[in-house]
């Protein structure tokens, strides 16, 4: 790639170079082990009619070796030599072990296993081999995962199912599309790092948000709870979500939904593999409409008549200019279960969304007339091989290149109130604007990791992130910022080393921060004319951490984890959006010390009652704080600043009931302690540089929830023998203590607190055919609270979703 800044050029040969060289050292670490030959072991799976067991689990006791079998129930699986006991596994089938001797160089074929049905399903979920939900869950570092596959037939998008998880809280800014603060264990925003198969996903556009996403398109969904594992490359401050695709090889799942607000969802998810040679084609693609013009409560401010500029009293009104509509194709070409590859896959994702402005960054602000629009084009590669050159070495990579473009239109000479009462301006709604940015990013990431021994086992990761951005106007074309350089490369290495035995798991890691920015800033001229020019800025940065876990007892297990991290300012943060945020290239990365420890613990009551618990403590003591600056007052126009040291102390814990798989419960709660430890606040603009004493020193940070939790309950009727036909009936209640929109130590009025609040939500399910066809009913905040979210913003009331699914897994 060509960068025009002669420093960014020197800096990033300079970090290349160091980064070849690290390589080097790594192969030269790999290629001294692999004198040690492995041998291969395979087999076919079946039940006990001989059919193909597919996804079972198939893996070495003692070692972090596991496979799942493919659509014909075969499996393969190399490991250095030595004497192994072979598991395998499969929910709702007994678990079987077989000793098996791998000699170097050699095939050992095991023929046809055969799995029995497991007489009781939820005695064998406690025996048999761990699923990949239970696995992820049981690393040490904290970690809750999501099994998606519970949540195909709910209309509920992404944002929605994590919102439900201990230590995860969403704030919306309203229904569906809308822009959205994901907060974990306190931190938020660009905080958190989002991933797509372990593929960043920091400026793949609106479009590509969570709250797009149906659940029907993942599998599972990780949350990485502060310490992340370096596969995982970013420079996530406090924790990150990982969207894991679904992997079955031949499947149709087609949904479409309709609801309250003139809602609709719509979503296609494909995959066909021949199974001779291995070619590859998977699809998504998903649509999403809504009118969004939900009822909220208001105190409108007159524009016409003798109480013109007067607040009238609180009445009920629609929200008027809030539409939504968004596309997203995913198309994916390839092979896989080839000689030199296990997967290579060459796609692209077309996205696209168009979104009205109905408020600002608070309710007080209305408009008629704005409008967003976004749309990205992203070509894809991915590869992967294990065993690549020599045995237990292997290498994933993924490429993409992402073109954006994101219109922000503000034309419209009427300024509007929520009673739709306009009056004339002279120029639009704010400030006249059809501001166009064209973002470029090229993306690369890389993973290689190699078996050492049995027990041990070394991976690097790197991740390189190159984001440009070109802005135009033509209601401002001679707008001398243009011409200036938007543009911010950021890189991300680790390497770790993992122990895995039979009762205890430990890593430690290293990782390499490396952030080449380039923007401008304006700069005192003495005059009326504003005077900018360039800046540029490049920072480094290294962290480490480790994580071990411990099983106590077999159904007792005890993690602690710690990471001494850092995070660097987004393209957003620096660069501003060109709507609400302006750009602050001063912008500092945040730092920050995260310390977790918890503990798992299951059990059976008479093989029938299931019982999990799960409890957590988490610290965190960030430096140089990112956030949008509070102090400002106008709501539409604000900017990223660091505010110094804050601190978070914080428990979570959650308790699980599990009955014959058929009435389930959970409970989670949330407790966190976010108090700002800086005693004074430096604030620089083109006067100078001021320094005055923080008022809230020792205080919670604002606007921030601080005790929140969740509840589940539901029944499943199995009707036809065998779960042909199941009716499912589910409850949920959302719980958020009352938290404060500004200090609180500063005074209060009836503006300065969001309240307690509580959503009740139902839903009914009837499956046919063992889920071939799909009948939900759902309703949300079956009560019809006033729900709210940052700066008061009113949440949708009572709302109705009705969803048809059909899916068939050939």
């Amino acid at each position: 790639m060509a960068f025009t800044n002669s420093n960014l050029k020197y800096n990033i040969s300079k970090y290349t170079a160091s980064s070849f060289v690290f390589v080097l050292l790594l192969c030269h670490v790999f290629l001294s082990h692999a004198q040690q030959l492995q041998g291969t072991v395979y087999g076919k799976i079946t039940d006990n009619e001989n059919m193909a067991l597919e996804n079972a689990i198939v893996s070495l006791k003692g070692t972090t070796i596991n496979v799942t079998t493919n659509s014909n129930g075969e499996f393969i699986i190399s490991a250095a030599p030595g004497n192994y006991e072979l598991w395998v596994s499969l929910v709702g089938h007994n678990r079987k072990s077989i000793k098996v001797t791998i000699e170097q160089g050699k095939e050992l074929s095991l023929g046809t296993i055969t799995l029995g049905n497991s007489d009781n399903d939820l005695k064998e979920l406690q025996v048999q081999g761990k699923t990949q939900v239970r696995e992820k869950k049981e690393q040490a570092f904290n970690v809750n995962v999501i099994d998606a596959k519970q949540l195909y037939n709910t209309s509920a998008d992404l944002n929605q199912a994590l919102n439900k998880t201990s230590g995860v809280r969403i704030r919306e800014d309203g229904g569906l599309g809308s822009n959205f603060s994901f907060s974990l264990n306190g931190f938020s925003g660009k905080q958190v790092k989002f991933f797509l198969d372990g593929i960043p996903m920091d400026n793949f556009g609106s479009s590509l948000a969570l709250n797009n996403f149906p659940v029907n398109m993942a599998e599972r969904v990780e949350v990485y709870k502060g310490v992340l594992p370096i596969s995982l490359g970013a420079d996530a401050l406090g924790g990150a979500i990982n969207l894991v695709s679904r992997s079955n090889p031949n499947f149709t799942d087609i949904s479409y939904g309709y609801g309250s607000f003139n809602t609709h969802k719509a979503s296609l998810n494909y995959a066909y593999t021949h199974a001779k040679t291995g070619f590859t084609v998977r699809t998504n693609a998903f649509y999403n409409f809504s009118d969004n013009n939900y009822k909220v409560n208001i105190r409108p401010i007159a524009l016409i008549g003798p109480q013109a500029g007067q607040r009238g009293p609180e009445q009920e009104v629609n929200r008027f200019h809030d539409g939504y509509e968004s596309a997203t194709v995913q198309l994916e070409l390839g092979v896989t279960g080839k000689k030199y590859a296990d997967k290579l896959l060459f796609g692209v994702i077309a996205s696209g969304n168009e979104r009205d402005i109905q408020t600002g960054v608070t309710m007080d602000q209305v408009f008629g007339g704005r409008t967003a629009e976004s749309s990205s084009v992203i070509p894809t590669l991915k590869y992967k091989k294990s065993n690549l050159f020599i045995n237990g070495l292997d290498l994933s990579l993924y490429t993409a290149y992402n073109m954006g473009e994101n219109r922000f239109i503000d034309t419209t000479r009427l300024k509007y109130n929520w009673l739709q009462e306009t009056i004339p301006t002279s120029t639009a709604e704010l400030s006249r604007s059809q501001l166009k940015n064209k973002d470029k990013e090229g993306l690369i990431t890389a993973n290689l990791a190699y078996q050492l021994h049995e027990n041990h086992a070394l991976s690097y990761n790197y991740v390189m992130t190159d984001f440009r951005r070109k802005s135009s106007d033509v209601e401002d074309p001679q707008n001398v910022t243009f011409l200036y350089p938007q543009q911010l490369n950021k890189q991300v290495m680790g390497l770790a080393w993992q122990s895995t035995y039979d009762k205890f798991t430990a890593t430690a890691f290293s990782k390499l921060y490396l952030l080449d920015a380039n923007s401008f800033e304006r700069v005192p001229n003495g005059t009326a004319v504003a005077t900018y020019q360039p800046l540029s800025t490049s920072t480094s940065k290294l962290g480490y951490g480790v994580a071990g876990a411990y099983f106590i007892l077999p159904q007792l297990q005890a993690k602690a984890s710690y990471e001494h991290t850092y995070r660097m300012p987004e393209a957003v943060e620096l660069l501003g959006d060109g709507l609400y945020t302006r750009r602050n290239p001063a912008l500092k990365p945040e730092s920050s010390n995260n310390l977790n420890v918890g503990a798992l613990f299951s059990f059976n009551l008479q093989n029938d009652h299931q019982f999990g618990v799960e409890a957590n403590y988490i610290f965190r003591n960030a430096e140089d704080y990112i956030r949008l600056d509070q102090a400002q007052a106008q709501p539409v126009d604000r900017q990223y600043i660091n505010i110094g040291n804050v601190t978070t102390n914080g428990v979570e814990g959650e308790i699980r009931y599990n009955w014959k798989n058929k009435f389930h419960a959970s409970v989670n709660l949330t407790y966190q302690n976010i108090i700002d430890k800086e005693k004074f606040l430096t604030s620089t603009n083109l006067t100078g540089t001021t320094v005055s004493p923080n008022l809230g020193y020792g205080y919670r940070i604002p606007n921030m929830p601080y005790l929140f939790g969740n509840a589940d309950v539901g029944y499943t009727f199995n009707e036809g023998g065998a779960g042909k036909n199941a009716l499912s009936l589910n409850y949920s209640l959302n719980y958020v203590e009352k938290y404060y929109l500004t200090p609180n130590h500063l005074g209060l009025n009836n503006q300065d607190d969001i309240p307690r609040q509580i959503a009740h939500n139902i839903m009914a399910n009837y499956a046919v055919q063992q889920g071939k066809y799909n009948i939900s009913l759902e309703c949300r905040n079956l009560a019809d609270n006033n729900l709210f979210d940052s700066y008061r913003l009113q949440k949708p009331g009572r709302s109705v979703f009705l969803k048809l699914r059909y899916f068939i897994n050939q």
